[in-house]
């Protein structure tokens, strides 16, 4: 019976570990969901300030630098 009871309580702190561990791969999971949406935004943070940098310049009435700006997909 005594072996039992050990048993049970070493199935009981592996499932607690295991509990603990989806919590984290879950975080993880967010976190990781977040990251993944930064990238487009950053595209489209750099589109913009391009736009903004070009409406600055005609509103002074003047033409910006030349810069050759690779493309990117």
């Amino acid at each position: 019976m005594t072996e039992r009871r050990l048993e049970d309580k070493q199935f009981d702190l592996v499932i607690e570990e295991l509990r603990r561990i989806a919590d984290d791969l879950g975080k993880i999971q967010r976190r990781l969901e977040v990251l993944e949406s930064l990238g487009p935004a950053l595209l489209e943070l750099a589109r913009l300030s391009r736009a903004l940098e070009s409406l600055a310049y005609a509103a002074l009435g003047r033409e910006g630098p030349t810069v050759r700006r690779g493309r990117r997909a």
